[in-house]
């Protein structure tokens, strides 16, 4: 990506909203439902209920939120390093 003004009348110039609106086009249809397996990393829970971390593999990491209205399905204490299999929508 180049910021330059010289190149405003030459080249479509997209806003963040714009940019992030078609990535979600995108990509919500694909990965709905998904199962990933990861390992858990930097897991936090928030004042709010909600749980945050990061799911990893050797080369990738995705930062991901499971909400409070979900954490009371969990069968296990959540800790960083674990191998999991969580399942979700990539939005």
């Amino acid at each position: 990506m180049r910021i330059n003004e010289e190149n405003q009348g030459q080249e479509k110039i997209f806003t963040v909203s714009q940019i992030t609106l078609a990535i979600k086009r995108l990509i919500d249809p694909m990965f709905y439902n998904v199962w990933v397996e990861g390992e858990l990393s930097n897991f936090k829970r928030h004042s709010s209920g909600h749980i945050y971390f990061v799911l990893k593999d050797a080369r990738a990491q995705l930062k991901c939120v499971m909400f409070s209205s979900y954490n009371y399905k969990l069968d296990f204490k959540p800790e960083d390093g674990m191998k999991i299999l969580a399942f979700g929508d990539i939005r």
